[in-house]
Order: C-alpha cells, then sequence, then structure tokens
C-alpha cells in the first residue's frame, strides 16, 4: 500500500508540475485569441509569488510605423491612479496630518460650505460623497483639448455640483471627489501631488519608469493611444492630461506595477493597520479606497480567495491590475487601442491559473453586426439583432449608443438611425438616446426630426438648458 501511495504522489506531482508549466501557454494562447480578434492590444504581466510567469507584448505600440509592443512600454493607467492617490492619502492619516474624519473645507477652506462641511475624506475614497462625475458637464467638454484653470479653479468650476445624495449614503462613482483628494494632498504637504507622490511611492520602490501627467515631456518608450473603429484603429483624441490629474494621470510599466504589488504585499509603504482600512469596502458597494474588492467563489476554487482590483480607462487607454493576495497572484493588463475586455481577460487568466474552464473569447456584437450590414442589409442585421435581445444577448444603452456613433463614423448613416431607434425603444426615458438619433438625423440634414428628439431629449432632461445651444443652432437651419 505503501509503495502505491508514494508511486501516486510521484505521478501527482509530476502530472500538476506539468501542468503549472503548461499556465504560461495557455495564457499566451488566450491573450493571442483576444488580440487576433482586435479585442487586446498591449502588454500583459501574470505573477506568482512576486516572479513573473508572463511577461508579452501583443501588437502594435505605434500602428504608423508598425512598432512592435515592448514589454517596456509606458502606458497612461487613467483610474488605476485612484489606488496611487489613496495610498499617498493614508499615508498623511499615518502621519497624523490628516484625519479619515475630516471635512473638504477642513483643508480646502474655500469649498463651497454647504456640502464641504459635510463630507468626510473616507467618503472621497470611498465614492460615497454624494459627488457625481464631471463628464457630462459641458464645461468640461469644452476644456478637454486644453485645460486654462488652475487646480483649485478647476474644483470650483467642476467639482462642486450640488450633491446626488446625503454624502455616506450611497455610492456613486466620482473623478471629482478624487481631484478633490489630490489637492488636499497638496494643501497638507504645501508639495505638488506630482512631488509627494515619487518622493513616497515611487522612489522609496523603485517605480523610476512611472510619471505624473508627463504629456509635455520626452518620455522614452512611450505607447502610443488609439481607438478602435468598424474601419480599423485611428489616433486616440487629445486629452488635456492635467484634466485627470489625481484621478487618472499617472501613466506606467507593466514592471513597475510588479514593484507596487510588491511593495503593497509587504506592507513597505504603509503599515497593516491602515492597509486593513485601504481594503474595507463600504457598505454601499465593494468599493474600499481605490480598489475593488470580491470573493471569489470559494466552492468553485474550493479555498476563500479575495480579488483586489481596479480597472482604468482614459482616451485610447485602458488598463487593468488584479491582486489574489491568498495566493500572491497578480494580473496587469495594459492596452492602448481602448475599450479591451478587461475583466472578461482577467477572469480566464484567473481562471487558467487554477485549472478551472474559461469562457473563450468571441467576437464583439459590434464587429457580428457590422458584419451582417455589410453582407446583407439594415432589415437582417436589426433583426437578427433583436433576436439577440429576446435571448438576453444584446447590448446596454451605453454600449448600443456607442455602436450607432460607428456606423456614423464610416458613413452608414441609415444603419446608426435604425439601431439608434432601437436604443430609444429599449430605453424611452433615457434623454441620452433621443440626443443620439437626433445626431443621427442631423448627419442626413433631416434638421426637422432632430428637433424633434432633441425636444424629448430636454423634457427628459433634468437640467432643461443643457439642450439650448443645440436646438438654437438646428432651428437656425430650417
Amino acid at each position: 500500500m505503501r509503495l502505491i501511495y508514494l508511486i501516486s504522489l510521484i505521478f501527482f506531482s509530476c502530472s500538476s508540475h506539468a501542468s503549472s508549466k503548461n499556465i504560461p501557454k495557455q495564457i499566451d494562447s488566450l491573450i493571442t485569441q483576444y488580440n487576433q480578434l482586435d479585442q487586446f492590444n498591449g502588454v500583459v504581466l501574470v505573477a506568482k509569488n512576486g516572479q513573473p510567469i508572463l511577461k508579452k507584448g501583443y501588437g502594435k505600440a505605434n500602428f504608423e510605423w508598425g512598432v512592435d509592443h515592448q514589454v517596456t512600454g509606458k502606458f497612461r493607467i487613467a483610474s488605476v491612479t485612484k489606488q496611487f492617490t489613496a495610498m499617498l492619502v493614508l499615508q498623511l492619516v499615518e502621519q497624523r496630518k490628516i484625519n479619515l474624519s475630516d471635512k473638504i473645507i477642513d483643508h480646502i477652506p474655500e469649498y463651497r460650505s454647504d456640502t464641504g462641511k459635510r463630507i468626510t475624506i473616507h467618503q472621497l475614497l470611498t465614492h460615497t460623497s454624494g459627488l457625481g462625475n464631471f463628464f457630462h458637464l459641458q464645461e468640461f467638454k469644452r476644456i478637454e483639448a486644453r485645460n486654462p484653470y488652475s487646480v483649485i479653479e478647476f474644483i470650483q468650476t467642476l467639482c462642486s455640483e450640488d450633491l446626488l445624495f446625503e454624502p455616506g449614503a450611497q455610492f456613486k462613482y466620482s473623478n471629482a471627489g478624487y481631484t478633490i483628494l489630490g489637492h488636499i494632498i497638496e494643501r497638507v504637504t504645501k508639495k505638488t501631488f506630482e512631488q509627494v507622490l515619487i518622493e513616497q511611492i515611487f522612489k522609496p520602490i523603485g517605480m523610476l519608469n512611472s510619471g505624473f501627467n508627463g504629456q509635455n515631456r520626452f518620455i522614452t518608450h512611450r505607447v502610443n493611444g488609439y481607438e478602435r473603429t468598424l474601419a480599423g484603429v485611428k489616433p486616440a483624441p487629445f486629452i488635456d492630461m492635467s484634466i485627470p490629474y489625481s484621478a487618472g494621470s499617472i501613466y506606467s510599466t507593466v514592471d513597475d506595477l510588479l514593484l507596487w504589488d510588491h511593495a503593497l504585499s509587504n506592507n513597505t509603504l504603509l503599515s497593516p493597520k491602515l492597509t486593513k482600512v485601504m481594503y474595507t469596502v463600504s457598505p454601499h458597494y465593494n468599493y474600499a479606497a481605490g480598489w475593488l474588492v470580491s470573493q471569489l467563489d470559494s466552492a468553485q476554487y474550493g479555498q476563500p480567495l479575495t480579488q483586489l482590483y481596479h480597472g482604468g480607462g482614459i482616451q485610447g487607454f485602458n488598463s487593468h491590475i488584479a491582486r489574489i493576495p491568498e495566493d500572491n497572484v497578480l494580473i496587469v493588463l495594459l492596452n492602448n487601442t481602448g475599450g479591451a475586455p478587461m475583466t472578461a481577460i482577467t477572469d480566464n487568466i484567473i481562471s487558467t491559473l487554477y485549472g478551472k474552464p474559461i469562457n473563450p473569447a468571441q467576437p464583439r456584437m459590434n464587429q457580428v453586426l457590422y458584419k451582417r450590414l455589410k453582407e446583407n442589409d439594415i432589415a437582417n442585421a436589426t433583426r437578427w439583432y433583436q433576436q439577440q435581445v429576446s435571448q438576453n444577448n444584446g447590448l446596454n444603452e451605453r454600449r448600443l449608443n456607442q455602436f450607432g456613433y460607428e456606423l456614423l463614423e464610416v458613413n452608414e448613416f441609415d444603419a446608426a438611425i435604425a439601431f439608434f431607434k432601437l436604443n430609444v425603444e429599449a430605453h424611452p426615458q433615457s434623454e441620452n438616446v433621443y440626443d443620439s438619433l437626433a445626431d443621427g438625423y442631423i448627419a442626413i440634414s433631416q434638421y426637422e426630426n432632430a428637433l424633434l428628439q432633441l425636444t424629448k431629449a430636454q423634457q427628459l432632461s433634468l437640467s432643461k438648458s443643457k439642450y439650448a445651444t443645440k436646438i438654437s443652432e438646428i432651428k437656425n437651419k430650417l
């Protein structure tokens, strides 16, 4: 019996070792599939116990020159920046320079007092402040390409709206909140956010290939940003990188993010007590301080596993970092064609690491729809799409709207209007779908129809003046 047991143990060990040796190839094959389907173009790092098991580039860092991705490429990581901002705030708490219960007004006295005296630093960290995003504001759209404001002017202009709810009562993701946190860091330290970031994080742990808001600097190995359209890739629209600021202006590499993971795992930058605060979610959502926190299904994985993660998206780029602290696993995805399915890719990598079935990469719905449009006609494509909706395989409002605009971009005007109409039918109480349908009619100079749709959007809008300029311009064309 003992001999049989030893033989079985040796066989199991050899099989397990062979299986672990295959994991890098399996992950490589998985990412290659996403790349071939035009769903990922960038650099991937998968590490365990601090050592990379896969580190590789897929696709082009520069399409114009045909330059392949290198693992040293520097990407904008967008909202992954928030975990660095949260770390700086918690370091100041540890240094007793601020308290999590401090109010905005305690550190920015010129902030509007009626809301500033109610919102705490901890609520800003956990997106429970009641502040919204500033993307919907007309002023934001006006300054996206060139920011004329100082940080405090930006905050007073775009981060001081009326509250959406009582602070601490709900969750609402807010770039405005993290912008305010960045300025609080500057007020408390009397240094720029960038200086504090370098002194407190980048230099101590050796993140020498990362930086902040570097659009006007010469940066070696800088990756270009693109958007993927139905007609292929195109350069991403310009954004003034002073706008995302402490909510999204860091660039980095996969190796530097591995150093970040080491520092977090070893409590190099923060005590265990404050690290626990960083990973403690609010009662309203699984968001802690710069990190989302989820528990993986212990029945599926055979043990309790925690996933600490965050994604980011900005013109031309999206990023994703995920950590499983129990097994010291790190997954970093950096993409430079926007809109990659980062969560699905990460989930499949985790499944591969633990020997679980994956959900194979599939063509995007917009790719399938566009192919049907080109091979058949609008009626066939819309009919097939409605069949998918009846099977709960349709696009959500935002993605269907995006598909409509992609069609406008390739001059498929009638098709765009047809899919905008489907979105109106599916979401009749959304002002945005009527606004988008109006854009479809504007593209073919049907201004009366456009005016009708804009009027419906205005009726549904909380801000009656929001569409005034656009309506006035349409009326002038009638």
